[in-house]
């Protein structure tokens, strides 16, 4: 379901003007259709969908997206609201052109087209002796040992390799990242791809870690969260849970929950000022249009019977992944002065 947040803004007009064939690029021939976003024909959309929003749909797969099979199946999602359906070929008016799309377009495709990587990043605990120290002289003073590092975050970064996650890591950390900045001794664990393995952030590079056991290190304070960000689809990431330093730093402060879960097993965190920090509108959870970044954990008791966050269950992640696939459409960003050329304009939107 498309969720619109209502913003009039006096002197301006909604973009409604429909997708049509000057909105795609042109080709001679027919093209293939998978990873790219395509501009679903106005007729094949029910009538109170019809609307230049709902008509971005991004291919991920099926046989449809090939020329050469015909009039089959393409698999993908509405690019408004990030739920999954599938389409025949015929549906389609073409291939978006990219130099046209609003802004909420352009940002939402960019996400989906950026590499991502599943990472975790261990550091040293305080009591280790060998901060900083380059692989060589680690592995001349007893080596990298798996008991002196704790877990400071885990998740889907928007990286390109070790380079990209060192870069993140240091100049933008993830929401949830509880540590120092990326530097030499840390750990990065790369969950999945052509890198899997842990790696050892050395004084230039990365040194891969055949005999890095997890299983010794302390791990077992993180905590496992759905994060729900503008403009992406929820992610599964661990935080730190022995403080309340890692869930400030997902929301960007202060906190504050949303109960939305009828069998109280789960509740939002939201930053505690969201309507004066000038967050954009992100998801509407129960009845509370959450603004900026937020997450949803657990929710129960602990060894003192008091209310506190707990991990998510993997078939909650599932179903909340679900529930929240993508954040709102704002209309004060689908609007245009009267002046401006419509078709130079559809739908400015969302975030």
């Amino acid at each position: 379901m498309i969720v619109l947040c209502v913003n009039a803004v006096s002197g301006r007009k909604m973009m409604t003007d429909l997708l049509t064939e000057k909105h795609c690029e042109q080709h001679e021939e027919p093209q293939d259709y998978e990873g790219k976003l395509l501009i679903i024909k106005p007729e094949k959309l029910k009538e109170q969908f019809r609307n230049p929003v709902v008509q971005y749909f991004f291919a991920t797969s099926g046989f449809g997206c090939k020329p050469e099979h015909g009039d089959k199946k393409v698999f993908g999602r509405f690019l408004a609201d990030g739920m999954k359906d599938q389409l025949y070929r015929s549906d389609f008016i073409g291939i978006a052109d990219r130099s046209q799309l609003p802004k909420w377009a352009a940002k939402r495709l960019d996400i989906l087209e950026a590499p991502k990587m599943k990472v975790r990043i261990f550091q040293l605990k305080d009591t280790a002796d060998n901060h900083f120290m380059s692989h060589d002289f680690t592995m001349a003073h007893g080596g990298v040992k798996a008991e002196n590092y704790h877990q400071v975050y885990g998740g889907e970064v928007l990286a390109d390799g070790l380079d990209g996650v060192f870069m993140l890591c240091n100049t933008d950390h993830p929401p949830g990242y509880y540590g120092h900045s990326l530097s030499v001794s840390d750990v990065v664990e790369v969950c999945e791809g052509k890198d899997k393995g842990f790696w050892f952030v050395d004084s230039f590079g990365f040194k891969k870690l055949d005999d890095f056991d997890i299983s010794k290190t302390n791990h077992s304070e993180m905590m496992k969260i759905l994060v729900l960000e503008n403009d992406r689809a929820p992610y599964a990431a661990e935080i730190r849970h022995d403080g309340i330093e890692a869930m400030q730093s997902v929301v960007g402060g202060s906190f504050e929950c949303v109960y939305f879960e009828p069998k109280g097993d789960a509740v939002c965190w939201c930053n505690d000022e969201f309507l004066l920090n000038g967050s954009a509108p992100n998801r509407k959870i129960g009845e509370t249009l959450v603004h900026g970044t937020c997450f949803i954990s657990g929710d129960g008791t602990n060894a003192y019977g008091e209310y506190d966050a707990r991990s998510l269950r993997d078939d909650q992640i599932e179903l909340y992944s679900r529930m929240f696939p993508q954040s709102v459409i704002c209309t004060r960003d689908m609007q245009i002065e009267e002046k401006e050329d419509m078709s130079e304009n559809i739908g400015q939107s969302m975030t």
